[in-house]
């Protein structure tokens, strides 16, 4: 084999694995197909957001910048909920119940919450274990934003906005 003909099946290679790598990160990763009980004991399926945007946020009561952000989004909350927004606050395991609750009412936070118990949840999102972990979901289910750490409400209204939101 000429050293020209090994050239072009090496660069031939390359351009495959690199066009596979390419394929792989582009894929869009889905709103999970799962269910959760809320912190009023109602069963919630994800399939019912399916249609609305929807932000979801991994946080615990016991995590500073989690707690900082709760006025940015009971604002974010206030103003595009009437749009279709959707919030689902998810605690990680370690968190309690009695813990939720007291924050729920002590922080006036207005949008849904569910305790990860088992960290199904946490797994069905791709294994988030940092808080706050904030995912946004267009209408269609696709992620269009994923952020660890805090965020803003101006952050969030970019993203909203370009959704058309």
């Amino acid at each position: 084999m000429t050293k020209t003909l090994k050239t072009i099946i090496f660069v031939a290679a390359l351009a495959v694995i690199a066009v596979g790598i390419f394929s792989v990160l582009s894929q869009k990763q889905g709103l999970p197909d799962a269910q959760f009980t809320d912190l009023d004991g109602k069963t919630i399926s994800l399939n019912d957001y399916k249609g609305k945007p929807l932000l979801v946020v991994f946080w615990a009561t016991d995590c500073p910048a989690c707690v900082e952000e709760l006025p940015e989004l009971r604002a974010v909350n206030t103003e595009y909920a009437p749009k279709g927004l959707k919030i689902i606050s998810i605690a990680l395991p370690h968190d309690r119940p009695k813990h939720l609750l007291a924050m729920r009412l002590e922080k006036q936070i207005p949008y849904t919450i569910t305790w990860d118990k088992t960290g199904e949840l946490s797994d069905a999102f791709g294994g988030v274990r940092v808080t706050p972990t904030h995912l946004l979901y267009s209408p269609d289910g696709q992620v269009v934003m994923r952020k660890i750490g805090s965020v803003s409400k101006e952050m969030l209204e970019a993203k909203l906005t370009s959704m058309g939101l």
